[in-house]
């Protein structure tokens, strides 16, 4: 029988840090002026009143790429109530009106785009290759989430599922100059065969949908995140641990 290879581990410094000033990734989706057209959009007003809340626990956010390098080798340490703000689906309203308030504070944050639909309308709007350049240049990880975002990728066999990664990534590397580092799995949904698939493609971090904090992600390829739409409440708690130096309590 064949063993597959190991996914790329989580540093013992790191996972060290973590017990006591972990790092919280946290995800929304679209952000809408006022009207919700599905239930995971955040209104402008809700946003607002979220990152009021995170900076009053605490919050500093930092990069992808610093996470990485945090998580791969276990320094330089990330600060207290270090965070990562993260937007899927590549949607409008992310360069509308998050990028915005978030280019005013200089706060880094990343945002995975799917490229078959970069530019295209479906039931939203999504942002051109240039306003993601433009996000770019003002302090945003574009992240490939995959090729045309399949509801469920553990459902693909493996050409298919090895497509959605290299694709997105030829493309991502054509359009902005540079090939992506980071994956995220659409909708959440991933195991094992799907982070390897990832990682044969060249992915560093795997980004899914299971909260709890960085640190205490099972491997670089299943990196933790809380979904603002079910657990911000729990994601602010993390981040006040985190400041605090409690990170390690419930």
């Amino acid at each position: 029988m064949l063993l597959s290879p190991p996914l790329p581990s989580v540093a013992p410094a790191a996972r060290a840090h973590g017990r006591r000033h972990g790092v919280t990734l946290l995800v929304w989706h679209d952000i809408v002026p006022s009207d919700k057209l599905v239930w995971f959009d955040t209104t402008v007003r809700e946003f607002d009143a979220q990152l009021a809340r995170l900076a009053r626990a605490g919050a500093v956010p930092i990069s992808l790429e610093a996470l990485y390098r945090y998580l791969a080798v276990g320094s330089p340490l990330p600060p207290p109530g270090a965070v990562v703000l993260c937007f899927d689906d590549n949607t409008q309203g992310i360069y509308d009106h998050a990028f915005p308030k978030l280019a005013r504070h200089g706060w880094s944050f990343a945002v995975s785009a799917h490229t078959r639909y970069v530019g295209v309308k479906t039931g939203k709007a999504h942002c051109g290759w240039d306003e993601l350049r433009t996000m770019a240049r003002g302090g945003a990880q574009i992240v490939s989430q995959t090729h045309t975002h399949p509801p469920d990728l553990r459902l693909l066999g493996d050409a298919a599922l090895a497509r959605e990664m290299t694709v997105s990534r030829q493309i991502m590397t054509r359009e902005m100059g540079a090939p992506p580092q980071f994956l995220t799995y659409p909708s959440g949904k991933w195991d094992r065969r799907v982070a390897l698939a990832g990682a044969s493609a060249g992915y560093r971090l795997g980004l899914t949908e299971d909260p709890g904090m960085a640190e205490a992600s099972p491997h670089q390829m299943g990196l933790h995140r809380y979904s603002t739409h079910k657990r911000f409440g729990e994601a602010a708690e993390a981040v006040s641990r985190s400041s605090r130096g409690q990170a390690g309590r419930t």
